[in-house]
């Protein structure tokens, strides 16, 4: 993933007082947990040296219902410049809390979890056309429907036998394949999307059928077909979330290890690769990052001296703390240069938990 939303945050001026706090509202007693929660937020973010009015600030939206059902957290970061600087709502996590005050915005959780969003495009499908419901982030952000309907002439079969005659029959077949087509085009169009999305396609399986065929061959075998859902009203839709649940959760491990991989073929190459902390943060004084590689458990138990690395492109103030979790260090300097970054933890990434995919090989020294 990119770090844009990382580098917007730098743009303002820190220190930042930062939480990722669980806001679910699945009990009776809920709300009354939460305030109390966010009550003790603000102690804490005193106590740790936020001024009042940024732990209060943070705290009190922390306290401000989500609307949303299940499980939610809460990610807000707020400064005394510019007070709260996000504020995010986040459907289905669970996690262990972030609640910080420092010179960097503790991003790593958050991050994590958006790396983990998958856009979906589920085509609900029929004979006429289909419904396409584009979600940019399944199980986060609702989606939006677009409606294909084709031509509904000749669109009925007819019996065999009595008045049936072939070339109705015919007819009908070739409808089905236009409007299928139809269909087809509007995937090709939401499918040219960055990042593309999985594609779910569901509904009468002749309709199923006719739009693959319809496809281009690369977007026909991205395909996940189901046997579950309908474009009919009133048509039951949990089974098909079931599947696109466990769809979507294949699609997060597959591109996990297509990291991992990528990672491993550079170290076995020993080719545009920065292993460990150290060397990490010698290429992001170089500009040189394409991929940060974080495994962020490990990362966060290492503090790092700013000090001692003079060069590093960090925002003003941070240079003068006395120390950073490496982590957030690392993020920082990488969002500085338009680097990305990758939350997985492959074999061999270093105790330090910290590596980096280069733009371009070391040079030599």
């Amino acid at each position: 993933m990119r770090l844009d939303t990382l580098t917007r945050i730098l743009d303002h001026q820190g220190p930042f007082a930062s939480a990722m706090l669980d806001v679910s509202r699945t009990t009776e007693d809920a709300g009354r947990l939460l305030e109390l929660r966010s009550r003790a937020a603000r102690t804490e973010l005193t106590e740790a040296g936020a001024p009042r009015g940024v732990a209060a600030a943070l705290a009190d939206r922390m306290a401000e219902p989500t609307g949303r059902p299940g499980e939610t957290g809460r990610f807000v970061v707020a400064s005394e410049a510019d007070g709260v600087l996000v504020d995010e709502t986040l459907p289905g996590w669970s996690g262990a809390e972030v609640l910080t005050w420092g010179p960097l915005p503790d991003v790593t959780a958050w991050l994590a979890y958006q790396d983990c969003a998958v856009p979906v495009l589920v085509v609900l499908a029929d004979h006429v056309g289909a419904d396409l419901h584009h979600h940019a982030a399944w199980g986060r952000e609702p989606a939006t429907t677009t409606i294909v309907d084709g031509s509904t002439e000749n669109i009925s079969k007819v019996p065999d036998g009595g008045l049936a005659r072939a070339d109705l029959q015919s007819r009908t077949d070739e409808q089905w394949r236009l409007n299928a087509r139809a269909v087809a085009a509007e995937i090709e169009r939401l499918a040219a999307a960055t990042p593309p999305p999985l594609i779910v396609l569901a509904g009468d399986p002749r309709a199923r059928h006719d739009i693959r065929e319809a496809l281009s061959p690369h977007l026909a075998e991205r395909l996940v077909e189901s046997e579950r859902g309908s474009r009919a009203d009133g048509a039951g839709m949990n089974s098909l979330t079931t599947e696109v649940d466990v769809a979507v959760t294949d699609a997060v491990a597959r591109r996990r290890q297509d990291d991992i991989d990528r990672f491993q073929e550079h170290v076995g190459r020993q080719e545009a690769v920065a292993v460990g902390l150290g060397p990490v943060l010698e290429m992001a004084v170089m500009a040189s990052i394409d991929t940060v590689v974080l495994d962020e458990d490990r990362a966060a138990g290492t503090l790092v001296r700013p000090a001692d690395h003079p060069y590093l492109p960090l925002p003003d103030g941070v240079r003068s703390a006395d120390s950073v979790r490496s982590d957030l260090l690392v993020l920082a300097a990488a969002a500085a240069t338009g680097a990305g970054a990758v939350f997985a933890a492959p074999p061999d990434l270093p105790e330090d938990g910290v590596a980096a995919l280069l733009r371009w090989d070391r040079p030599p020294g």
